[in-house]
C-alpha cells in the first residue's frame, strides 16, 4: 500500500512538472513562422499579399527551395504602389516581451537599377510608406542608394524612430537580416537590427531605434526596379525571456531529480 501511494505521488509530480513545462514552452518559445521554403506548398502561416500582378509577384520555388520575387517592380515611400509582400502575424508577446523576424536575401540582377529587399512592418490590407500610412521603416540590403548595403531606411515623411537612417556599406548580393523588436509601453518599441553574410557565425549590429507604431504584420518586401530577388529561408519567433528559460532548467532539474530518485528506489 505504501509503494503503491508513492508510486501515485510520483506519477502526480511528474505530471505536474510536464504541465509546468509544456505552459512554459508554449508561452515562450512558440514559433509563429519557422519555413526554409522545402515543400511544395507555403506554410499556412505565410500570406502573400499581391495586390498588383503586372508590378510584381511572388512563388514559391519548388526546385531551388526559396521564395522568388519578380515583376517590373515600383517605388515606395509615400504610397505601397501595388507591390507584393508575404507576410505573417506579429508574435502576440507582452510589454518587455522580444519577437525576432530573421530571413536570408539574394538578388540574381546585378543591373544598375536600384533596389531594396528585406523585413519591414505593417497594417494590413494595404500599409504604406509615411508614418501615418501604417509602414514606418524598411531593414533591407539596399542595392539603390550609396553605399550599397544593409540600411533601415525612414518612409515617406517618416525618421527611422529616434535617429536618422542606419547604414553599413558592404559590397553583397546575399545577406542574412535579423529584427529583434522589444515592447515597450503604449507599442513604443525598441528595434534591434543585426546582419552577416551566410558563412559568418557571428551576427553584426547596424543599430538600434525606437519607434512608435502598432502594426499587425512582419513581411518581406521589395522595392525598386527589375524585381528578380528570393528569400532563402523567414523565421519569425517569439524570444524566450532570460526568467523563463531559468524556469525551464529548474523544472528539467526536478524531473531528472525525481528519475534518479526512482532509480535507488529501485
Amino acid at each position: 500500500m505504501k509503494n503503491a501511494l508513492y508510486a501515485k505521488g510520483r506519477r502526480s509530480a511528474v505530471s505536474g512538472w510536464c504541465m509546468v513545462l509544456g505552459g512554459i514552452l508554449s508561452v515562450c518559445v512558440q514559433a509563429e513562422l519557422t519555413t526554409s521554403f522545402q515543400g511544395l506548398t507555403l506554410d499556412p502561416n505565410l500570406h502573400l499579399d499581391v495586390p498588383d500582378p503586372d508590378v510584381g509577384t511572388i512563388n514559391l520555388d519548388t526546385v531551388n527551395h526559396n521564395l522568388r520575387f519578380t515583376g517590373p517592380g515600383a517605388d515606395l515611400w509615400d504610397w505601397r504602389n501595388g507591390l507584393p509582400y508575404a507576410w505573417t502575424d506579429i508574435p502576440q508577446v507582452g510589454v518587455g516581451g522580444t519577437w525576432r523576424a530573421e530571413t536570408e536575401v539574394q538578388f540574381y540582377d546585378t543591373s544598375p537599377w536600384g533596389r531594396i529587399v528585406g523585413l519591414t512592418t505593417y497594417s494590413g490590407p494595404d500599409g504604406s510608406g509615411g508614418a501615418a500610412m501604417g509602414q514606418q521603416f524598411t531593414f533591407g540590403l539596399d542595392h539603390w542608394d550609396g553605399p550599397n548595403g544593409v540600411w533601415v531606411q525612414g518612409l515617406g515623411n517618416n525618421h527611422p524612430g529616434d535617429s536618422e537612417n542606419l547604414v553599413q556599406g558592404i559590397d553583397a548580393d546575399l545577406m542574412d537580416l535579423r529584427m529583434d523588436v522589444t515592447v515597450g509601453d503604449s507599442n513604443y518599441n525598441t528595434y534591434e537590427f543585426y546582419y552577416k553574410q551566410p558563412v559568418d557565425a557571428a551576427w553584426s549590429s547596424l543599430g538600434t531605434i525606437h519607434d512608435l507604431n502598432d502594426n499587425d504584420r512582419v513581411a518581406l518586401f521589395f522595392k525598386g526596379s527589375d524585381m528578380n530577388v528570393s528569400f532563402n529561408y523567414f523565421n519569425v519567433t517569439a524570444v524566450p525571456e532570460p526568467g523563463s528559460l531559468a524556469l525551464l532548467g529548474l523544472g528539467a532539474a526536478g524531473l531528472w531529480l525525481l528519475r534518479l530518485k526512482r532509480r535507488l528506489r529501485a
